[in-house]
């Protein structure tokens, strides 16, 4: 019977960490359907959806079977996002290229014609310099179109030579190249650590199932990592991103990619990688980013210890991107749960001052 009633008040005592819980994952799934990326309103109206019912079913019954179902769904959901997100912003992409091309196609025109109407080369070049300033990449294209015909008009008027007009305006143009190609870096780069974004890791990803060849992946993410955050701030853990950042660049091979995959998720591929080779690989990436991370503070310097889960597998011929990072991160969660060396978010949170 005292067991009995131990049993009993243990439960009642955890009852508020239940509630708790619950509180804070419907309030997550509140902030993902709020915050979905504006790429497309009907793409992010769909979604919104499809969470917002998870969130209600979540609410009408709050069970174990029921999180369970909805955190895999809550996945699957927030993967084909980003994979449709990132096929709008590739369209985007192609259309800018056809700016581009437009640009190319104008300024042929008139080094050929080596011709030259001041007022309207200034009025062309400003004219451009406000379709920068647009975000609606279709509004730029048909304002470029507009604007290249235009200048076409004007070629076919023009009678005397300037091949200085004509330099600077291909100058110009090459400037729109350059800012072009620096978008399109910046466009994969993730800005905190250096390394490829989501963006690169699935557009790499998708080349080399394109390709056929064999590669691996490993999936990475540090334990307990909220604690630091929630602890010592987001700046201290934007610096330990960053340093596990230039560990993980350094570890790494030319040939491989590395890239931030979200929060503090890293996917790291791998090409011409076995699975028992990509098993080795992810045990030298164990052994130079986990460790101590001393990051300087307002008042001092603290000492983090920071470990890491890890996901490896290797694809086989025919599989789908959503299959094999659907199986790296089953594998990501049996290794997080496997080995007390491989948890230890309390020495996340404990940190030693330095």
């Amino acid at each position: 019977m005292i067991s009995l009633k131990r049993h009993l008040e243990d439960l009642q005592g955890q009852a508020p960490l239940i509630a708790e819980l619950e509180a804070s994952y419907k309030s997550a799934l509140e902030g993902i359907e709020r915050n979905l990326p504006s790429v497309s309103a009907q793409l992010v109206e769909h979604f919104r959806t499809q969470i917002r019912e998870l969130r209600m079913q979540f609410e009408q019954r709050p069970a174990l079977e029921v999180l369970a179902q909805s955190r895999h769904r809550l996945r699957d959901a927030l993967s084909a996002f980003a994979t449709q997100a990132n096929k709008i912003l590739e369209d985007k992409d192609k259309q800018f290229r056809e700016i581009m091309r437009s640009f190319a196609e104008a300024a042929t025109t008139l080094a050929k014609q080596s011709t030259t109407n001041n007022r309207r080369l200034t009025g062309f070049t400003r004219n451009l310099d406000d379709l920068i300033e647009l975000q609606d990449l279709t509004e730029i294209r048909k304002g470029m179109v507009r604007e290249v015909a235009a200048l076409k008009r004007a070629v076919a008027e023009i009678h005397d030579a300037s091949q200085q007009s004509a330099m600077q305006l291909h100058a110009e143009l090459q400037q729109f190249q350059d800012k072009l190609a620096r978008s399109e870096e910046i466009a994969h780069t993730d800005m905190l650590t250096g390394l490829g974004n989501r963006r690169a890791a699935e557009q790499a990803l998708r080349l080399a199932l394109r390709a056929a060849k064999p590669f691996s992946v490993v999936l990475v993410d540090l334990n307990g990592f909220k604690g630091v955050n929630d602890r010592w701030g987001h700046p201290t853990g934007d610096a330990v991103l960053r340093e596990f950042g230039r560990r993980l660049g350094s570890v790494v091979r030319s040939t491989d990619l590395a890239c931030r995959w979200g929060g503090d998720e890293f996917l790291v591929l791998l090409p011409a990688c076995s699975l028992a080779q990509a098993m080795v690989r992810s045990q030298q990436i164990s052994r130079v980013c986990e460790g101590d991370y001393r990051v300087t503070l307002a008042d001092g310097q603290i000492t983090l210890l920071l470990r890491a889960a890890m996901g490896v597998t290797e694809w086989f011929v025919g599989e789908q991107m959503e299959s094999l990072i659907r199986r790296a991160d089953d594998a990501l969660y049996k290794d997080k749960g496997k080995s007390s060396r491989r948890y230890c978010s309390e020495s996340l949170t404990e940190a030693r001052l330095a």
